[in-house]
């Protein structure tokens, strides 16, 4: 699989199309907009969204006898991953499922909270508030960390860890964290130079919603332009799942101040297109760096660049 995954944005992934992401080899999440039962039925093939009410209710069920092969792929999807009540949830539900439940929690942009998801023994932390383009949190809200600082902050957590584990397996004496949860940096990745600088400052993925929807195949509502009769361009209408229309898709029974816009984006290739280009950049930019795995592409130095060099570099 690609170190990419779907946002889960009802204008991006549903039931419908969730694998052709798939075998286009995205890693994939199921939104709250589909019916709970349909997410229930599809929990042990992808990743599927949960509310915090509906993990609190999956965490009070019974499953009764689960096979040994048996994993539930879980996504607790809500805007402030630093809630405690949050992260005890999930430990509790960790300790109760160990293996059988992959825990993917967030979002966060504060680096500190890696450490308390660590200790929760959660697997995949969300990293990032703010930055996607139809999310409005921080342009009225004030929330913000600047993604690269936050991976980098993050990447350094998740090293001190993996180094105090290390060490306490070598003098083989106990240590207090349940995981070293996968980093996936979450929102504002627009082209695919944006997707591989973060995974050379160490993100393990990187998750993506408006790219996604500027594909063929991606949901959603489809606008077409003709002129004269002649068709000339589709579009797709693509939102926040903080926006008021997507507050209702998911049941909310009071609705709340939207931190998220509606817009159209451009339907511009077919997916296969795209993540073929992907794969070609990426390879092309770990030759750059010397890096035959994604694990050395981690090392990778890197500069901060001046606002004049930045102009020249987005042409």
């Amino acid at each position: 699989m690609l170190p990419l995954f779907t946002a889960p944005m009802s204008s991006v992934i549903n039931e419908s199309n969730y694998q052709v992401f798939m075998d286009n080899k995205i890693n994939t999440i199921i939104p709250r907009s589909v019916d709970l039962s349909t997410r229930y039925e599809l929990m042990s093939k992808t990743f599927v969204a949960l509310s915090l009410s509906e993990f609190e209710t999956f965490a009070g069920l019974e499953l009764g006898e689960i096979k040994e092969e048996e994993i539930f792929y879980i996504c607790v999807d809500i805007a402030n991953g630093h809630m405690r009540k949050l992260i005890d949830l999930c430990k509790s539900v960790k300790q109760k499922y160990r293996g059988h439940v992959i825990l993917m929690a967030g979002n966060i942009a504060n680096p500190d909270t890696y450490i308390d998801y660590a200790l929760a023994g959660i697997d995949f932390v969300r990293v990032g508030i703010g930055g996607g383009s139809v999310c409005t949190t921080s342009a009225n809200g004030g929330v913000h960390y600047a993604m690269a600082s936050l991976i980098k902050e993050v990447v350094d957590r998740k090293w001190e860890i993996e180094k105090a584990i290390k060490d306490a397996e070598a003098m083989r004496i106990s240590h207090k964290y349940e995981s070293l949860p996968f980093i996936v940096a979450d929102g504002g990745f627009d082209n695919y130079d944006k997707i591989i600088k973060a995974l050379a400052l160490g993100a393990d993925y990187v998750m993506v919603g408006k790219i996604f929807a500027q594909a063929e195949e991606a949901c959603g509502k489809v606008i077409e332009h003709w002129v004269r009769g002649e068709y000339i361009a589709r579009d797709r209408v693509y939102y926040g799942m903080s926006t008021k229309k997507a507050q209702v898709e998911t049941g909310s029974q009071k609705l709340k101040t939207a931190e998220g816009i509606e817009v159209t984006v451009p339907i511009l290739y077919p997916l296969s297109g795209w993540c073929e280009n992907f794969v070609h950049y990426l390879r092309s930019m770990m030759s750059y760096t010397n890096s035959f795995t994604l694990s050395d592409f981690k090392n990778t130095e890197y500069r901060i660049v001046s606002p004049s060099e930045y102009l020249s570099y987005y042409k």
